[in-house]
Order: structure tokens, then C-alpha cells, then sequence
């Protein structure tokens, strides 16, 4: 039986912030972070499966879902900061950061600002780096947005690339209606900031805590740029399915996030015993 999710808001500085909370354990947190004009929503079935044996929040960012969406810029470190207020407002004490799409460019961020606020984090199908036409041809979509003309224009643009031609159609659809209802004004300042104004690849060779990235068909960043740029990044991907793979494919997100998450647990517990008092003559040895 799932976790029943509760949604509550928080204000910060007269913004309200949504989240969506669910599980207890003595895991570490984990911390759902949702991509460019979705919401806490997409991430519902990691949510579910994970809140069965620790807490869980998947937050709407600023701009989206349930939260308020003040005019303003939105950025990766505007985000990040966000989220690290939430935790803090929360009690989320050094979660594990789970980002889908833009979600994983601002954990990354977030481990890169604040290392020791982050567990570890996990970036699926996160744009880092790509080959420098696709990047021209996101400088042109990035021009022309004024003539696109709102959201839901821009999401049918897009959706050729997000989306593979056997991918579920219902999914397809609700995924495009939710992300049609995101402000204007929140998704063209957040296209250029995330995609073309970022600094991921320089975040990703600064990175010292454990991270993960699990790809999928369709978009440009392939595993083999992740290990380029930082070998220490464990990599997977999943079969089949485009960029919602949490949405497509759970069972194999899944999978690979609780390989990475059991990880990160045997290290969590090797440092916990390392820094207790042993008994004398008592040896404390790191798991293979």
C-alpha cells in the first residue's frame, strides 16, 4: 500500500510554496524536485514507492503547480535557495535530492552551493551538455519565443523532442495539459536561465558529493558526456521510453534510484559507526 501524500503550503517572503509530503523512516530524507513547467505531480510515483520506508517531499517550484508566481526572474540559484529554505523550514535534514529535467540542474546547484546540505543527488534526463547545434537551435527557440505566443504553444514545440513516438499517448497528454497551465512569464524566464544562461557543466566538475544520472531516449545529453565531464557520477539509463520516464517507465527509475539510495545508506552507516567509540580491540571496516 502507497504513503498517502499531504499538501501543504509555506510562505517566504509573502510567496507561497507548495509541497507535497509523505513517509517516515530513519533513511535518509529524499527530496523530489520536478522539471521545466511541471510540478511536484510528475515525480508521484517515486514519491510513492519511496515514502514506504523514509520521508519524502516532492515540492511544486516556485512558478509552478500550487505555488505562487510572483513576476520576477527565474533561475537555477533562485530555486536552489528556495528548496534549501524549505528544508530548513521543514526539518528535511541533508535529504537525498531526486531532480527530473531543470530539477536536476538545480540540485546540482544546490550540492554545488552547499555540499553539506546535500546527502547526495540524482539527476534524470537533466540537460548538461550538448552538441552546439542542438544548443543554436535552443538560441533560436529562446529568441522567438515572444512569437510563440504562451505556454501551451511552447510545450507543443517542444514536444517532438520530449516525447518518442511509442511513448503513452494518455501520459503525453497530461503531462502537456499541466505544463500548458504554468505561467508565461515563469516559463520564458526559466528557458533561457536553465538551458542557455546555466552553468551546469562547471557545477558537474565541481560536484564532491555522490550523485547519479539516469538518461533516456531523445534528449542530447548522453551518459558519455556525464563521465566526461565527471567520472565519479554513477550513470544508467532507461529502455524504451523518452524524457518523463518517471512517468513512463517508474519501475526502472525506480530501480536504479533504490540501487543509488542503498548506496549512499552503507556509506551513511560506515560513517556512523566510524565516528562512534568502539569497544577496544574492536575493528570497524568499510563494506565492499
Amino acid at each position: 500500500m502507497s504513503a498517502k501524500s499531504n499538501t501543504s503550503k509555506v510562505v517566504r517572503d509573502g510567496v507561497s510554496l507548495a509541497y507535497h509530503e509523505a513517509g517516515a523512516g530513519d533513511r535518509s530524507p529524499i527530496l523530489f524536485v520536478h522539471g521545466f513547467g511541471c510540478s511536484g505531480n510528475h515525480l508521484r510515483l517515486q514519491q510513492q514507492h519511496f515514502a514506504a520506508s523514509t520521508r519524502t517531499v516532492a515540492v511544486d517550484l516556485r512558478g509552478h503547480g500550487a505555488s505562487d508566481a510572483p513576476l520576477q526572474e527565474y533561475d537555477p540559484i533562485g530555486f536552489a535557495d528556495d528548496l534549501r529554505w524549505l528544508c530548513d523550514c521543514l526539518g528535511l535534514e541533508r535529504p537525498i535530492v531526486v531532480g527530473h529535467s531543470m530539477g536536476g540542474n538545480i540540485a546540482l546547484k544546490l550540492a554545488v552551493r552547499a555540499p553539506e546540505f546535500v546527502k547526495a543527488i540524482v539527476m534524470i534526463d537533466t540537460f548538461v551538455d550538448g552538441d552546439s547545434s542542438f544548443v543554436q537551435g535552443l538560441r533560436e527557440l529562446s529568441d522567438n519565443l515572444a512569437a510563440i505566443g504562451g505556454s501551451s504553444q511552447l510545450f507543443e514545440t517542444l514536444s517532438a523532442m520530449l516525447f518518442l513516438p511509442s511513448d503513452d499517448p494518455d501520459v503525453r497528454k497530461d503531462v502537456l495539459e499541466q505544463c500548458a497551465r504554468t505561467p508565461w512569464h515563469v516559463l520564458k524566464s526559466a528557458f533561457a536561465a536553465h538551458l542557455l544562461r546555466g552553468s551546469s557543466v562547471a557545477d558537474l566538475q565541481q560536484l564532491t558529493i555522490p550523485a547519479a544520472y539516469i538518461g533516456a531516449d531523445g534528449l542530447p545529453t548522453e551518459i558519455w558526456r556525464v563521465e566526461a565531464i565527471n567520472p565519479r557520477v554513477s550513470t544508467g539509463k532507461t529502455v524504451g521510453v523518452g524524457h518523463f520516464s518517471p512517468l513512463l517507465a517508474p519501475d526502472q527509475v525506480n530501480a536504479m534510484l533504490g540501487t543509488f539510495v542503498d548506496r549512499v545508506e552503507r556509506i551513511r552507516g560506515f560513517r556512523l559507526r566510524r565516528n562512534s567509540r568502539p569497544p577496544p580491540g574492536a575493528g570497524i571496516h568499510a563494506p565492499r
